[in-house]
């Protein structure tokens, strides 16, 4: 399979100032076995529904065949994103929220990209927020950062205290970040191959929604 050098962000950027921080994802010497880590097997509606759209025309991708990166800190930043029922909060974001199983902690990854016009149309900003917002507190808090390169276009909770963000990028290389809230840290996981599609999962995601993004 073919192994792609690609720089993968770690958004750790405030709201100021926006300077990526990356870190190179090197192919494996030769003579030197890959990296034999894998991403835990943790059945998700939303995870296999992210699969199995990209399976469709690539069958060999799978979950388990991601590779792990690193693991860095997760760092906090402000953020100016509206919170859930709060005064001037949009309701076309409501069901694209992504709640942990308390339902008191929820991921929006959507409000800071894009708008919706009158005839239900997106327009979309070149860059992606990921906000975690503390529903009853009404506390937001921005833990990554995406510039037009790389897109998140799925979430899920493994609990209350445990995210992934499921990722795609202009390369057409997904990648997943596995945020444990508890320890403070995040997991970075990559796919060492490019995908085959026409669309992307993101797209897909909002057109269920009945938001038109052509």
């Amino acid at each position: 399979m073919k192994w792609l050098t690609l720089l993968l962000p770690l958004f750790l950027l405030s709201c100021s100032d926006k300077k990526e921080i990356n870190t190179t994802f090197l192919p494996p010497e030769p003579g030197k076995t890959e990296n034999t880590d894998k991403l835990p097997n943790s059945e998700n509606p939303a995870l296999t529904s992210w699969i199995s759209y990209y399976k469709k025309s690539n069958p060999e991708f799978a979950e388990e065949k991601f590779a792990f990166i690193n693991t860095s800190p997760i760092t906090y930043y402000p953020s100016n994103v509206k919170v859930m029922n709060e005064p001037g909060f949009k309701e076309i974001y409501k069901p694209f929220f992504v709640f942990n199983r308390s339902q008191n902690q929820y991921l929006d990854f959507d409000s800071y990209q894009w708008k919706v016009a009158a005839d239900g149309s997106a327009s979309f900003e070149a860059d992606q927020e990921v906000v975690l917002v503390d529903y009853k507190n009404k506390k937001k808090q921005r833990i990554a950062f995406f510039g037009p390169s790389y897109f998140i276009e799925e979430a899920y909770w493994q609990g209350d205290s445990v995210a992934v963000l499921l990722g795609n990028s202009y390369e057409k290389v997904p990648f997943m970040m596995k945020y444990n809230f508890q320890n403070m840290t995040v997991e970075n996981w990559q796919y060492p191959d490019t995908l085959n599609f026409d669309i992307p999962y993101s797209k897909v995601r909002l057109q269920k929604f009945g938001v038109k993004t052509e």
